[in-house]
């Protein structure tokens, strides 16, 4: 359920920001909007104050929305001749920049919505991880490049690293273009090593596991396996544990750390686990079944129980990052422009048949996104809405008939010829659109069910 109503929220956001930026530049220019309308389906409330003002709508099924303005080529707008003055009102008769104007404007709502949530992110102070190398895979591509665990991490591919999301980040950049990557690392004595890391011999589609298929991990200290929470209703509860239990052993085997026990949990979906653990002088033995969840396309086991940090001290793997506002801003320009130059690089690479249709996410994959960054904090939460937004942006101005880009191209076509398309090869090219935008449902659908119920 947390899944379902952290994808119903961030949808519902989205799509408002994104009719609402169309609906404030319509009224900009003067046109008469007809219908506010969020969602599909038989609504659920309308609001119209007069006969001659908008209709707002809120239906059933919040996968999309529209705004309806009034337009002299609708047979079912306002019965007038077109020498009415109510024409001057109308979308059509507005000039080409006025229409672009209008049509631009819901994407760029969206980007505006991801600035201001990066923004707001980033002037709170950034978090991370210092990028210090930890157990290495023996076999990995990693264990190839000669990387050491305990090296920090400090350049790649010229590129400075401060973080080890930044690292990641660069890297699964690097995996969408199939380049192998130099890697400079710093030993705990100061020396300076260079290291070439063979992404380009990495199986599988580009995905935000691009660490833990080279074979990297991040250094993190020793957690004991105490439990600091217990969420209610979860097996952990069920079970009996409580906040301050020691896990001991799992299956007769020793727990040296929190670590081990998640990874042992992870590991048993639904599949019975002897657990034995500490309290106070009590060693107590239980049978405990994690619940199985899908995670990332996976299934993976939980049990609903927080590991107790209080007594770990992060600060010497930390990295605090403070900025004003200006440079928040800037930082999150940045943000921006990565994404979206990550986001059309992966788009061009599945035109061209470089990359994989698998990477195309339908609305399973979306909610459960959702669900995974709601549950860990609202920051999280936030930053996804952000990525989102970006998304829908970039997707609705692609040169599609039926999107945003697909109208801005017709827009272009007209200040080209001096005059708008005739109404055949806009037809046409609605049907092409339709047919296009059917297909990448088809799809996204397809792997969602490839994912979740084929595996």
């Amino acid at each position: 359920m947390t899944s379902v109503w952290a994808f119903i929220v961030a949808i519902g956001v989205l799509v408002t920001i994104h009719e609402f930026g169309h609906y404030l530049a319509a009224r900009s220019c003067g046109v008469r909007v007809l219908k506010f309308s969020i969602g599909f389906g038989k609504p659920i409330f309308k609001y119209q104050a007069n006969v001659q003002a908008t209709e707002w709508v809120l239906s059933w099924i919040p996968l999309g929305g529209y705004v309806k303005m009034l337009d002299s080529r609708e047979t079912d707008g306002p019965q007038t001749s077109a020498s009415d003055k109510v024409w001057i009102h109308a979308f059509d008769h507005q000039s080409i920049a006025a229409k672009m104007w209008i049509v631009f404007a819901g994407p760029l709502a969206n980007l505006l919505l991801a600035f201001v949530c990066y923004w707001g992110l980033i002037a709170q102070g950034e978090v991370g991880l210092k990028p210090y190398i930890g157990p290495i895979e023996q076999g990995s591509l990693a264990s190839m490049a000669k990387l050491r665990q305990g090296d920090l991490i400090i350049m790649l591919d010229g590129k400075s690293v401060g973080t080890w999301q930044d690292a990641q980040w660069q890297l699964l950049e690097k995996w969408v273009s199939h380049q192998a990557v130099s890697v400079v690392t710093k030993t705990p004595q100061g020396e300076v090593h260079q290291h070439v890391l063979p992404l380009n011999q990495l199986a599988g589609e580009p995905d935000g596991d691009v660490m833990q298929k080279t074979g990297l991990s991040v250094l993190m200290p020793v957690v004991p396996a105490v439990i600091g929470e217990v969420m209610a209703g979860s097996v952990a509860a069920q079970s009996g544990l409580q906040a301050g239990d020691r896990i001991v052993q799992v299956n007769q085997k020793p727990i040296a750390d929190w670590q081990q026990f998640v990874k042992l949990v992870r590991a048993s979906p639904a599949q019975p686990l002897k657990i034995a653990y500490q309290r106070g002088e009590r060693l107590i033995q239980a049978k405990i079944v994690p619940e199985a969840i899908q995670q990332a396309g996976q299934k993976v086991g939980r049990l609903g129980a927080a590991v107790n940090m209080d007594a770990v001290d992060l600060t010497p793997y930390q990295v605090v990052r403070h900025y004003t506002a200006s440079q928040a801003a800037v930082r999150a320009l940045v943000k921006m422009q990565e994404t979206i130059t990550f986001t059309l690089k992966m788009l061009w690479k599945m035109v061209t048949g470089e990359a994989s249709l698998k990477a195309i996410s339908g609305p399973v994959s979306i909610a459960d996104a959702a669900g995974e960054s709601a549950g860990m904090g609202l920051k999280p939460y936030i930053g996804f809405i952000a990525l989102l937004s970006i998304s829908i942006a970039v997707m609705n101005l692609l040169p599609i008939p039926v999107l945003d880009g697909g109208h801005l191209l017709y827009h272009m076509a007209e200040l080209i010829r001096g005059e708008p398309l005739p109404d055949k090869v806009l037809a046409i090219g609605q049907r092409l659109g339709l047919g296009l935008l059917g297909a990448l449902m088809f799809i996204a659908f397809f792997n969602d069910i490839n994912r979740y119920l084929i595996g």
